[in-house]
């Protein structure tokens, strides 16, 4: 019996996907004071899904081509496209963007566990277990 659902697949891919925009968030918070760094982002969900369905996702052919081999090597990383002026030093990292940014990610997170949970409880209920 073949259990690879493609929703699952799609909810993991959600959920990975949200994982690694949060860690790039988190290293734009973690870099907000450091003098010329450009906040970044990765790029959307539909975009990245699509390159992976196609087979054109990015790959890494060794350890060290990639700067974070949990986020870049998945997903391409790109400069977030920020509301403001940048400041004096260079530096364009908006915490209030930032924690925007974080709060969608993690409802993306939060949507790919519920569709999870509610494919999983549909399987049990397929086979009778509740």
């Amino acid at each position: 019996m073949d259990l690879n659902l493609s929703i699952l697949g799609l909810a993991r891919g959600l959920s990975e996907h949200a994982a690694a925009r949060q860690s790039v968030i988190a290293r734009n918070v973690a870099n907000a004071d450091t003098p010329g760094y450009k906040a970044q982002d990765i790029v959307p969900f539909s975009e990245a899904y699509g390159d992976r369905a196609a087979g054109t996702a990015l790959r890494a052919t060794r350890a060290g081509h990639f700067e974070d081999p949990g986020t870049a090597a998945r997903y391409r990383v790109e400069a977030a496209t920020a509301f403001g002026a940048e400041s004096p030093n260079g530096n364009d990292v908006s915490l209030e963007d930032q924690m925007m940014r974080s709060v969608a990610a993690q409802q993306s997170h939060e949507l790919a566990l519920g569709v999870m949970r509610k494919s999983l409880d549909i399987l049990s209920m397929t086979i009778g277990r509740r």
